[in-house]
């Protein structure tokens, strides 16, 4: 490793850190003034407050989904960040940093992804935006219902729905500059909205947007896809965490809204193209399930992966006459049946 890397004191750091500023800063609003602080828990849906700030030890607790930690532990969470990286980010983002003892970096992708950065900020508040119209338009709702996607499920994935009009004014009004406006990629060239008339799907790290993909409510709408400009990461992936123990990935975008309602830990490839890339974003889970279209491109990008993945991948095999996993989900007992299939999979890599 080139370069010097200065030894950081990391209980200083905490203590220039005061883990109640770090969380509140990071907009988690805690009840009380005392040792012991409440709030909603940024990391899972929930309305009571089961996310606890102790002020004598530094921790933190969520009785409602188990994760715990420090202000370290909470940062690499909120901002999917390494250790090095968190520590960098607490103090400002200026220099290196490392430990006596850091643990092991992970390898980085075979082939990087390069494209545009994302102005987080302004996706989180375009998403805002569009969860809202979702709830108050109707043939967006009833279309997702048609394909198995709940309004509870679509609540707590973030769904919303894009009218075409209004989004630039909104963001105006909150104060992003047309310059960021015209470089976010919610926007065409001409100036319309690219989501205009879809469903729009947030890929979420920590409590932050730093991703969209749409898909057309009217049937005669094209493309019936859209997403972003540049890179397309798997989708959901951000919501599993660095190390997953096991995740089951699938082709589609409404084949992953689909497996996130029946509550399994999911990512979509959105394509069959760059296994690669997909393969390089499942490193550090070590059980992968395929759940790809019963199709030729389906079985053959199933295979691709299933090389690179060697003993970690599995491949689900859909019931006869199922062409994908939201074909499955509008069919009496899909959801036994899918969970079927993935017992036997899962019985594949033991």
């Amino acid at each position: 490793m080139s370069g010097t890397h200065a030894l950081v004191d990391i209980p200083a750091l905490k203590r220039r850190h005061p883990l109640g500023h770090v969380v509140e800063a990071a907009g988690v609003r805690l009840r009380g003034r005392g040792r012991v602080r409440q709030g909603v828990c940024p990391f899972h849906a929930e309305a009571t407050g089961s996310f606890t700030v102790y002020a004598d030890s530094e921790r933190w607790y969520c009785f409602g989904c188990g994760a715990g930690g420090d202000v370290l532990d909470f940062i690499q969470r909120t901002e999917d960040l390494t250790l090095p990286e968190a520590m960098r980010w607490l103090d400002g983002g200026h220099g290196p940093a490392s430990v006596a003892a850091p643990r092991p970096a992970p390898a980085p992708p075979a082939t990087p992804v390069v494209g545009p950065p994302r102005d987080v900020a302004l996706l989180t508040a375009a998403a805002r935006f569009y969860a809202g119209h979702l709830r108050r338009h109707s043939e967006a709702q009833a279309y997702l219902i048609a394909r198995g996607i709940g309004r509870d499920a679509a609540a707590h994935l973030g769904l919303g729905y894009a009218p075409g009009h209004g989004l630039r004014r909104d963001l105006a009004a909150a104060g992003f500059s047309e310059r960021r406006l015209r470089t976010s990629g919610l926007f065409t060239a001409k100036g319309a909205e690219r989501f205009a008339g879809m469903v729009v799907v947030p890929e979420v790290v920590g409590r932050c947007v730093r991703w969209l993909a749409g898909r057309a409510v009217a049937p005669d709408r094209t493309p019936r896809f859209q997403a972003l400009p540049g890179p397309k990461p798997v989708l959901g992936r951000g919501r599993l965490g660095p190390a997953p123990p096991w995740t089951v990935l699938t082709e589609g975008l409404v084949d992953w809204l689909v497996l996130a309602q029946w509550g399994l830990p999911a990512g979509a490839a959105l394509g069959t193209q760059g296994v690669e890339r997909i393969a390089a974003s499942l490193r550090g889970c070590p059980r992968v399930f395929l759940a790809f279209d019963a199709d030729a491109a389906g079985r053959a990008a199933a295979a691709q992966l299933g090389d690179l993945l060697r003993h970690r991948a599995a491949v689900v095999t859909l019931p006869a006459g199922v062409g994908d996993v939201a074909d499955l989900a509008t069919r009496p007992h899909g959801r036994t049946a899918f969970r079927r299939r993935l017992a036997q999979a899962a019985r594949i890599v033991g």
